[in-house]
């Protein structure tokens, strides 16, 4: 398996990056968030700060006007306003960008401004404020975004009936702007990091398991074939001693042998399994185009035998195009495997006069199923999702009775990981206590 990553090892390896990029992004993107909404409030805050204040100010100007008679100077408008300037600027500098609409009970209106814009500017702005119905709010003047304040005037010491704020607040949106851009390109760049320290991280830290499966694989390789040479000696001589027992015409004794011979054949069977198991993942697939539906027929017509032995009934179900193909790019040899093992279990567990069925088709655009259903005795739930675990047999009909090993599925599940594919399980139970169980291969087209 040298240079080759298990597949099982890689969805681990991307399950931790997932998990650790997600959270650390979610850590990230919270602490922005506290920071820019934070940022927002303060400035936000100030802005209404100043909307009180300068009110105040633009008082205490026409006061201090009023008493030295200079620096306040009034325009009349074609528009019937009354606009008035304070060329000292006593209003403070930071509410420069502002100005003030004071509507009098007879309808008249008296803007104090330091701003170079025209009527119909102040006009539509104080529309806007009326239609809108609300006491404060944002606009846009002069392609400028500004914040108003509307107040209604219940004393006895000015004479207007409404006041209104207007505050230039461009240079703050665009500042917010910006501190947003900044964030977002910082998280981005964050989250990048994250992601590259994640894999580098996730890749040493399933390194260790990784080199522990390919040692696993090559111990169970090189024990299997280890064992291979005494069993082969035991099996000779049991088939000797058979023969020897034969001749002497001493049944009982060529029934011990007859049993060692069995034995050893089945522990031959299990180590040839270890030894498919151990190099499932070995190889890289060989991705070949091939007719998936001729590929299943031809490991159907292997187990014909066994199907006709057991007086099973079997079925092929191609749902695919009229000429009955379903072309793949995979590993043809491979894809054979899986099927073929399916089909054993399904014989294996099916019991006489039951049925088997293939079924063939596309499961959607880009992928298709080979599905095998047999009837027998039901699986429990829980047994259901260990399933393809090796050596897991479930107690009622996967019992050693059956002659199995518990290995064949999973050596199905490993071939399928190196496809890509998938495998799954069911069972559904019927009313006369059995079940149908449906084993399912899922394949990329």
């Amino acid at each position: 398996m040298a240079g080759v990553a298990e597949p099982s090892l890689k969805k681990l390896r991307n399950k931790m990056l997932f998990i650790n990029l997600v959270s650390l992004s979610l850590v990230v993107a919270a602490a922005f968030s506290i920071i820019y909404i934070n940022f927002y409030n303060r400035v936000h805050h100030e802005i209404d700060k100043q909307l009180s204040l300068i009110p105040r100010g633009v008082m205490e100007n026409v006061l201090l006007s009023s008493r030295e008679n200079s620096g306040m100077t009034a325009t009349s408008s074609s528009t019937g306003i009354s606009i008035i300037v304070n060329g000292e600027q006593r209003i403070p500098v930071d509410y420069s960008k502002s100005f003030v609409a004071n509507i009098e009970s007879d309808g008249s209106i008296t803007i104090f401004s330091l701003l170079d814009l025209d009527d119909d500017t102040y006009i539509r702005a104080i529309e806007h404020v009326f239609k809108t119905g609300e006491w404060a709010g944002d606009l846009s003047i002069a392609d400028r975004a500004w914040r108003f304040s509307l107040e209604q005037n219940t004393g006895v010491f000015v004479s207007y009936k409404y006041s209104i704020v207007f505050l230039d607040i461009e240079d703050r949106n665009i500042g917010l702007g910006v501190l947003a851009a900044s964030l977002l390109l910082i998280g981005t760049v964050a989250i990048i990091a994250i992601l590259l320290i994640s894999l580098n991280l996730a890749t040493r830290a399933i390194k260790p398991v990784e080199e522990g499966m390919v040692r696993q694989r090559r111990f169970i390789a090189d024990a299997s074939h280890e064992l291979k040479t005494p069993l082969a000696v035991i099996s000779a001589n049991a088939e000797a001693a058979s023969g020897a027992a034969r001749e002497a015409e001493d049944p009982e004794m060529s029934h011990w042998i007859d049993n060692i011979a069995d034995e050893t054949t089945r522990m031959n069977g299990l180590i040839e399994s270890l030894l498919v198991l151990a190099k499932a993942g070995e190889k890289q697939a060989d991705k070949i185009r091939f007719d998936l539906v001729e590929a299943a027929c031809e490991e159907a017509d292997r187990v014909e035998a066994f199907l006709f032995e057991k007086d099973i009934s079997f079925d092929i179900d191609a749902r695919v195009s009229k000429d009955r193909s379903l072309f793949v790019l995979s590993d043809r040899e491979k894809t054979q495997a899986i099927i073929s093992a399916l089909l054993e279990n399904a014989v294996k567990y099916t019991p006489a006069k039951g049925r088997v069925t293939m079924t063939i088709g596309l499961e959607s655009e880009s992928s298709c199923f080979v599905s095998i259903s047999n009837t027998g005795d039901i699986i429990p739930p829980g047994d259901i999702e260990h399933i393809f675990d090796r050596f897991f047999r479930s107690d009622t009909s996967r019992n050693s009775a059956s002659g199995g090993h518990g290995i064949g599925l999973s050596i199905a599940r490993e071939i399928a990981e190196t496809l890509r594919g998938e495998l799954k399980a069911t069972s559904t139970p019927h009313a006369d206590g059995g079940a149908v169980n449906t084993f399912t291969l899922f394949l990329s087209i």
